[in-house]
């Protein structure tokens, strides 16, 4: 009695659907009848009354195998009647052929012994030549979409691709494929500034699957093809790298300046610039300090202006010291290419290999290398988007001794050099101290004849040592340079205000007498340590900051062109040293630093 009332309530829901209230004859079109849409509510209804009564209500016919069975409990509402049945067989594990008007319902392990293959892995192929896109590139995009059963093969010869996959996903595969399977065009870009092949990377990651990319070196051409969206992208991309390298002028000055007794720290720009005016003085600013190598200093920067303030410091310097204008080069560098400067000679270094063959005799091959000796210069520009010129300088000062050891000549090279990296507004010219050289040089005078007169002839001859310190200054003018071969002229704004660092207070933050009392107290300790440690004769250059209670602060700059070991023992007298005497109370300053040169000879002294 529950089956008659099941199939009762079946009938009546079937009988209400979009057939117009009619109940559609069971020889109806199988076409228009699984079509159709209906409504469905079981509970616990054999599977086998279910068939029956799709049966009858859309036309086909059901055959069912020995091992289907189960009851159904399905709610549905206005859905298509083949949907209905897709979901009655997905929800009991069931499988089916459908040939024509019959449908043959099984189970799916009954339908993978039959066909071969699991029922939820139904699969078709097809071919699909492509007329435009390359099979290769397509089929990577094929197989991002395919699902797990799906295979994807490409026929680069043919340019045609084999799609296997379940109907629904095929479907979506070759509609996507249709899209980017379009006509496509080509374009002949002839680069005047970039190299064609290092864009290569970078216009092949635009490119759809129906792109190409192909370059000639030789011409430095490139051939792009791909849909017109797509080279677009490629024409603006192609725009902004095909432009010409920004160039800088850097007009160099290089002075060597001979250091007095006053100066043996290095030169006193204090007192360099006392003797500049007032307009003059207030336009330069302390950017950093470099220490590296045996070299002590600062780096100070000046606006320059049309007066030539460069040529008024130097003459200040002249009347404090005596100076040599090393050279004065001008040289055109491109944006981020290194300008190299050498003022010297190339010292030869003769070697000889000896070998002995077989045969017993011996063969001596000599062979010659050359290594730069004298001022040099490297100076890397970068060019910054409003005008302002990051500049990364190394300058270097090296001479050499010649020995010579079993008829080879060996130079003995000794380097003083320093490296700083900057930021300039172009035209703004950069002046570069610290780079300190020491030279030992003996003169010996005798009265002619008489000095050579054996033990009698000490009487008239002497020899003279004397030590001579140099400083070597270098004078940097960076100035961009437009591609029509002006000059860069910064735009004019008449709401810009002068930057608040662009010029400094000349005067000392602490008295010369605090400055004495900090010197000797760290030499003192540092000459000690460097006892301590047995060291031979050396120098160390010393870098640090006070706060204002005499602490202190960081760990400071220390270089020593002997080694490591002057410069721990520097270290350990710097520690040891502090806390040092507070600032003077008319000392505004919270952090004041100081530097300390120390030229170190066991049992001369401190």
């Amino acid at each position: 009695m529950k089956t008659v009332r099941a199939l009762l309530l079946i009938g009546l829901i079937l009988g209400a659907s979009r057939w117009g209230g009619a109940e559609t004859p069971a020889t109806a079109q199988p076409s228009s009848s699984v079509t159709q849409r209906i409504s469905l509510d079981l509970k616990g209804v054999d599977i086998l009354d279910v068939l029956k009564l799709l049966s009858q209500k859309t036309g086909l016919n059901f055959i069912a195998g020995h091992n289907v069975s189960g009851r159904v409990t399905l709610f549905v509402n206005d859905v298509d009647a083949w949907d209905a049945f897709e979901l009655i067989i997905g929800a009991n594990d069931l499988a089916y052929d459908r040939r024509g008007t019959i449908v043959t319902v099984m189970t799916a392990r009954d339908y993978e012994l039959i066909y071969g293959e699991k029922f939820q892995e139904r699969t078709k192929s097809v071919i699909l030549p492509l007329r435009y896109a390359k099979a290769e590139q397509v089929a990577v995009v094929a197989n991002q979409i395919k699902s797990s059963v799906g295979k994807i093969v490409a026929d680069e010869p043919s340019n045609t691709l084999i799609l296997t996959d379940v109907p629904s996903r095929l479907h979506e595969i070759q509609e996507v494929i249709a899209k980017i399977d379009r006509p496509t065009t080509m374009r002949v870009y002839s680069l005047n500034y970039a190299e064609v092949e290092k864009l290569k990377d970078k216009i092949q990651t635009l490119l759809s699957p129906a792109g190409s990319f192909t370059f000639d070196a030789r011409t430095n051409k490139a051939v792009v093809s791909d849909t017109g969206e797509v080279l677009e992208k490629v024409d603006r991309v192609i725009r902004a790298f095909d432009a010409p390298d920004g160039e800088v002028l850097i007009e160099s000055k290089i002075v060597k300046v001979e250091l007095t007794d006053e100066m043996s720290w290095g030169i006193d720009w204090q007192r360099v610039l006392s003797g500049v005016d007032t307009t003059a003085r207030s336009n330069f600013r302390v950017l950093n300090d470099i220490v590296g190598g045996s070299a002590t200093g600062a780096a100070l920067r000046f606006l320059a202006t049309p007066s030539g303030n460069a040529q008024i410091i130097l003459e200040a310097l002249q009347k404090i010291a005596k100076t040599d204008t090393l050279s004065s080069p001008r040289i055109m560098v491109s944006n981020n290419q290194e300008a190299r400067i050498l003022i010297g000679t190339k010292e030869a270094v003769v070697t000889t290999t000896t070998t002995v063959p077989a045969t017993g005799s011996t063969i001596t091959a000599p062979s010659i290398q050359y290594v730069d000796v004298g001022t040099k210069l490297y100076v890397t520009p970068n060019i910054k988007r409003d005008g302002h010129i990051q500049m990364k300088i190394h300058p270097e000062v090296s001479t050499a001794t010649v020995q010579t050891f079993q008829t080879n000549r060996i130079p003995i090279v000794t380097s003083t050099e320093a490296e700083t990296n900057v930021l300039v507004k172009s035209g703004t010219t950069l002046i570069i101290g610290g780079l300190i050289e020491t030279k030992d040089d003996r003169t010996r005078n005798q009265l002619p004849l008489l000095g050579n007169i054996p033990i009698i002839g000490l009487a008239f001859k002497s020899v003279q040592n004397t030590k001579k310190k140099t400083e070597l200054v270098v004078f940097l003018t960076p100035q961009i340079i437009l591609p029509d071969g002006s000059p860069y002229v910064p735009p004019a704004s008449p709401d810009t205000k002068p930057e608040p660092e662009a010029t400094v207070t000349l005067k000392d933050p602490v008295p010369p007498s605090y400055r004495a009392v900090i010197r000797y107290l760290l030499q003192n300790r540092l000459s000690h340590e460097l006892q301590v440690a047995s060291l031979p004769r050396g120098s160390v250059a010393v870098s640090f900051i006070l706060s204002h209670d005499g602490r202190l602060v960081g760990e400071g700059d220390i270089a020593s062109p002997q080694g490591e070991r002057f410069i721990e023992a520097a270290k350990a007298a710097l520690a040891k040293a502090q806390p040092f005497p507070p600032f003077p109370e008319e000392s505004e300053a919270d952090q004041v630093r100081f530097r300390l040169a120390v030229e170190y000879a066991p049992g001369e002294g401190k």
